[in-house]
C-alpha cells in the first residue's frame, strides 16, 4: 500500500448516511490499526466545528461527512472510545478538544505520531516531514486553510484530507520500531496517556479580553474605554455572522481606532487596516459604539498592597518554577529531547507551587508516567528537596 504510486489508491469511500457509517464502523472495528484526522472550520467561523473525519484502515480511506450525519455521527463515539483499538493520530491536542467538544467523546488507544517523533529526535516534527522522510510524498499546502464547511467538497479537498491519514496506520509500525530500539515506547504512551486526561477547553467568549491586548498597553483612561467598546462591538458582531474576530477588524486595527478615534466615515476608511470595504460594511456600528463611550474612562484600580510576607513567599515560588524549568532544560540535553516532552509547563507550576519532598506527595501532585518516573523522578526529587518553601 504505500509504495503504490497515488493514481493507484482505491477510491475514497464517503460515509455521509447512518447506513453508510454503520458499514464503515464493522470495518474499522475490525481492523488492527486505523488512522484519523480531523478538519474545522476555524479559519471562518466564530465557533470551530468538526467539518470533517478522515479515516485509514486496511488499505481504505474514509471521507466522513459529521455535517451531512449530524447527530448520526454520533454512533462512532464507542469505537473513539474502545481502549482496545489503537487510534493513530499526528499532532492530537486540537483533534482531541474538536472530538470531545462535537461528539462529547474522548480518545482511547491514542498513538500520537508527531510525540513519537519528538522522542526519537526528529528536528522537523510535522506531518509533511514525516510523509517525505518515510514515503518521499510531497502534500501542497493549498487546502491547508480551506474552508472544510461549505459543501460540496472539490476533488482536491478530498485528496488532500485522504493524506492526512493514510500512510498513518503503516508509519505506526516504523515508528514503534523505532521507539523500540530507542527504549522510548513507555514515554511514548505516556504522552499519549496524558494528552487523553488533559483534552484542552474550547475557545469561550469573553468580553473583558481586550485587556490581554498588546494594542491595550499604554492606552490612557479614555483610550481604554474605546478599545473595550470597540472589541465588544467585533465580538458580538463575529458571533452573529459566526466568523473569526479577525475577519471582522484586526487587533491592530482595533488599537488604532482606539488611540485616535476616527471624527468622519472617511477618516474611518483611511485607517490603516480599516478601507472603504470595511467602512462601509461596519461604518455606522463602529463610530457608533464610539459615540457611545465619549467621556468615559476606564480606571484601573490601584493594585491592592501585598505585605512583605507574601511578596517573599511570591518570590520563592517564582524563583522554584525558574529552578524547575532550568532542572528540565538540563534533563532534556542530556536525553536529546525536547523540553516540552519530559514535563508539562502546568506540571512544573503546580510543583513550584506546592513542592512536594517524597515520592508519593509528588504523585499526589502530578500525574506522573512509568518512563517519567523511571528516569526523571529520582533527580527532580534532589531538586525538590533543596528549593525553600513557600511560607
Amino acid at each position: 500500500m504505500p509504495n503504490q504510486p497515488k493514481e493507484e489508491w482505491p477510491p475514497v469511500i464517503m460515509v455521509e448516511n447512518a447506513e453508510q457509517l454503520q458499514v464503515a464502523l464493522k470495518e474499522w472495528e475490525s481492523a488492527d490499526l486505523v488512522g484519523l484526522d480531523t478538519e474545522s472550520n476555524s479559519f471562518f467561523a466564530y465557533t470551530d466545528r468538526l467539518c470533517l473525519l478522515q479515516v485509514s484502515a486496511n488499505g481504505k480511506d474514509w471521507i466522513v461527512d459529521p455535517i451531512a450525519l449530524g447527530e448520526d455521527l454520533k454512533m462512532i463515539k464507542g469505537f473513539l472510545e474502545d481502549p482496545e483499538q489503537i487510534v493513530i493520530f499526528h499532532a492530537a491536542e486540537y483533534d482531541l478538544m474538536l472530538i470531545k467538544a462535537d461528539l462529547g467523546a474522548e480518545i482511547k488507544g491514542l498513538f500520537d505520531t508527531q510525540v513519537a517523533m519528538t522522542l526519537l529526535g526528529s528536528k522537523k516534527t510535522g506531518l509533511a516531514a514525516l510523509l517525505e522522510d518515510y514515503y518521499g510524498v510531497c502534500v501542497s499546502k493549498k487546502y491547508q486553510r480551506s474552508d472544510w464547511g461549505k459543501r460540496p467538497l472539490s476533488d482536491g479537498q478530498l485528496e488532500y484530507a485522504r493524506t492526512d491519514t493514510r500512510f498513518l496506520p503503516d508509519v505506526y509500525g516504523k515508528l514503534m520500531a523505532k521507539l523500540e530500539a530507542a527504549n522510548m515506547v513507555v514515554a511514548l504512551e505516556g504522552d499519549c496517556l496524558r494528552q487523553e486526561q488533559e483534552i484542552l477547553s474550547p475557545r469561550v467568549p469573553n468580553m473583558e479580553g481586550w485587556r490581554k491586548l498588546k494594542q491595550a498597553r499604554g492606552l490612557d483612561a479614555s483610550a481604554k474605554a474605546r478599545l473595550r467598546a470597540l472589541f465588544q462591538w467585533r465580538e458580538t458582531t463575529a458571533q452573529k455572522r459566526d466568523v473569526p474576530v479577525f475577519r471582522v477588524l484586526a487587533n491592530d486595527a482595533l488599537g488604532e481606532l482606539a488611540r485616535h478615534p476616527p471624527k468622519s466615515m472617511k477618516d474611518l476608511a483611511d485607517r490603516k487596516g480599516v478601507g472603504w470595504k470595511v467602512a462601509k460594511r461596519y461604518g455606522d456600528p463602529i463610530l457608533n459604539a464610539l459615540r457611545a463611550v465619549e467621556g468615559q474612562e476606564i480606571q484601573e484600580k490601584p493594585q491592592e498592597k501585598v505585605d512583605r510576607a507574601e511578596r517573599e513567599r511570591r518570590r520563592i515560588v517564582r524563583e522554584n518554577k525558574e529552578a524547575l524549568k532550568n532542572w528540565r532544560k538540563k534533563m532534556a540535553q542530556s536525553l536529546d529531547l525536547p523540553s516540552e516532552r519530559l514535563m508539562h509547563r502546568r506540571h512544573l507550576e503546580e510543583l513550584a507551587s506546592k513542592l512536594p519532598r517524597t515520592s508519593e506527595e509528588l504523585l499526589r501532585t502530578i500525574p506522573m508516567n512509568d518512563w517519567q518516573r523511571e528516569t526523571l523522578e529520582s533527580s527532580l526529587l534532589v531538586v525538590l528537596e533543596n528549593l525553600p518553601a513557600p511560607q
